[in-house]
This record gives C-alpha cells, structure tokens and sequence, in this order.
C-alpha cells in the first residue's frame, strides 16, 4: 500500500492519500476502506486524526479519486508534497492544467449546502437538483454578516468558515493566476490575506464575515459575466 500526505503544513489532521489499482462504485464500500486505512495509518501517524481518500494513479498523473476531482488532487500532491514526512516517493512529476469550470460549479454546491437548514431549504432543495443558475439564485439570497447559524450541520461554526473561506481563496486562485499558492491556507493567505483569521479558525469579526461577502458578490459576478462559455452542471458529484 503506498500513500502520500498532501495539503497544508500546519493542517489540524492529515490528509492522505492512498493509492489503489481501482476505486470501489459502491459508495459504502469505499467508505470502509477510508475507515480501514484511518484505523492502519493511525498505527504510524498517531499525532493527529487522518482524513484517507483513494486514488488511482497513471503515468504518474492522477486519474481518478474517491472524494473530490482527480485535476485538483493531482495538483495538491505535486504542490504540497514537500510539506509532510513521506513514505514513499513523490508519485506526481508535473502539474495538470485545471478545469476551472468545475470548480466553479462545485463551489456554488458548497456553499449553499451549508444553509440547507435555513429559511432557504425549500429554494436550496431545489436548486441542489439543478444547475449552476438555479444555485446562482440562491447565492444572490445569502448575506454571510446576517446569515451567521448552520442549523443541523455536524461541522463546527470555525470549520465551516475555514471551509468557505478555503473555497472562495481556491476558486479566486485559479481564476487570478495563482494556482500554486491554493493547496495551503498560507499559500491562500498570501495572495488573499483578508481570509487570514477564517482559515485560522479564529471568531469570525464583523469584518471577515463582510469579505465573504465581497468574494461571493465577486463570485457571482464573475459567473454572470462568464455563463454563456460555463457548463453549468458538474461532471463529478462528492460522494
């Protein structure tokens, strides 16, 4: 079993990958090989909790993953590699280019997913059915310094900040030229400085709750201004 850390330095759990000749199609299936090699690594990286997710890899390019899209996993390995101890040698000699349109797309679903449980549910039910318009609709509702609970969701209120803030600095890099920097939450601070305190899980101010807001008006102008040349749905649903 070979496996590889990727993501930031000073991440709160590991992130791994391990690599596989073929990814389950049943879901639960794959989920309890995550668990198991959780449970096996812990054994030899006790100091934090381990988040798996499984790959397959050609040509030293990635090609398929089970959680999330195989052009941005390729990427973070190759960029954040040398951020963790190894096991065993780099598997990725080059970065991918990146399909910004899904990323966009997918963006939209994370978001809004967050606010499922609001007075929004019914429009968001709807509109997680449908395409990145119908989301956009649902975006133009969401005002980040009103809308500060997440009823029902497992996910701590600062992970969830971190999580917004990570997507808004990740989608911003690609779109602005600095995709190398949005695989770390320095590297997204770098360029994008204002995310400091959401991607440190610090209490979101007054203020980081307004710059979320700037990002998704700027986000959602961008997709307007763009829509004609978007494909609007996504090519890969998380599981």
């Amino acid at each position: 079993m070979k496996f590889y850390l990727f993501g930031s330095e000073n991440s709160l759990d590991y992130d791994i990958a391990v690599e596989c000749e073929s990814i389950p199609n049943d879901i639960d299936t794959a989920h309890t090989m995550c668990k198991n090699y959780n449970e096996q690594l812990a054994l030899i990286l006790p100091d934090k909790e381990l988040n798996c997710n499984l790959i397959t890899i050609e040509n030293n390019v990635v090609t398929k993953c089970f959680k999330g899209t195989a052009d941005e996993l390729n990427n973070c390995i190759y960029y954040t590699y040398e951020n963790h101890k190894q096991f065993f040698p780099k598997p990725i000699l080059a970065p991918i280019e990146r399909d910004l349109n899904e990323k966009i797309v997918r963006v939209a679903r994370f978001i809004i997913t967050f606010y499922s449980r609001t007075e929004l549910r019914n429009e968001i039910k709807a509109a997680l059915r449908g395409n990145l318009l119908s989301k956009l609709e649902v975006l133009k509702k969401i005002d980040f310094v009103k809308m500060t609970e997440f009823p029902d969701k497992k996910e701590k209120k600062e992970d969830i900040y971190k999580i917004l803030a990570f997507q808004f600095g990740q989608v911003f890099s690609l779109i602005e030229g600095c995709e190398k920097d949005s695989y770390t939450k320095n590297g997204i601070i770098k360029n994008y400085s204002s995310f400091a305190n959401l991607l440190n899980r610090e209490n979101p101010e007054l203020e980081d709750l307004f710059n979320l807001n700037i990002y998704l008006w700027k986000y959602i102008r961008y997709v307007e201004l763009n829509i004609n040349n978007l494909r609007l749905e996504e090519k890969i649903k998380d599981i």
